[in-house]
C-alpha cells in the first residue's frame, strides 16, 4: 500500500506565495529574492499543485481525475496530456487552453494564485 503524502508536503507552493507576499513588502529583502519565489511558485502552480484534470471528455463534461499542476493531464488517459501539451504548441485560442482552469475548486485556487504570483513576479522586480 503506497504511503499518503501529507498536506503540508503537497501544498508547500501556496505557503511559498504566502511568504513571498509578505517579502515583497519587506524592506530588507531584494527584488530578485522575491521574483525569485513568485517565480518558483508560479512553476510549481503550472507543474505540480495538486488539481483535477480538467480536459474535455468525449461526452460534455470535464474529467475529474487527479493530477499535477494545471498543464497536466491525469496519469488514467494518455489523451489528456497530449491534449493541453497540444492546446499550447498549436497557439490555439487562450479560451480553449485554459478551459478547464475553473472547473472546480481546486482549479479555481490554483489559477487565482497563478496570477498573482504572475503579477507578484513583475511587481518584485520593481520594488
Amino acid at each position: 500500500m503506497a504511503k499518503k503524502k501529507s498536506t503540508l508536503y503537497r501544498n508547500w507552493g501556496y505557503l511559498l506565495l504566502a511568504g513571498a507576499v509578505v517579502l515583497l513588502f519587506a524592506r530588507d529583502i531584494g527584488p530578485l529574492a522575491v521574483s525569485g519565489a513568485f517565480a518558483l511558485c508560479f512553476l510549481w502552480l503550472l507543474l505540480a499543485a495538486p488539481t483535477w484534470c480538467g480536459a474535455k471528455n468525449r461526452s460534455e463534461g470535464y474529467c475529474r481525475n487527479n493530477t499535477s499542476g494545471l498543464l497536466g493531464g491525469c496519469r488514467q488517459v494518455r489523451q489528456h496530456k497530449w491534449q493541453r501539451f497540444r492546446g499550447l504548441v498549436r497557439l490555439e485560442p487562450f479560451r480553449t487552453v485554459c478551459r478547464g482552469w475553473f472547473t472546480g475548486a481546486p482549479q479555481q485556487i490554483a489559477t487565482c494564485a497563478l496570477v498573482v504570483s504572475a503579477i507578484g513576479v513583475v511587481a518584485g522586480l520593481f520594488k
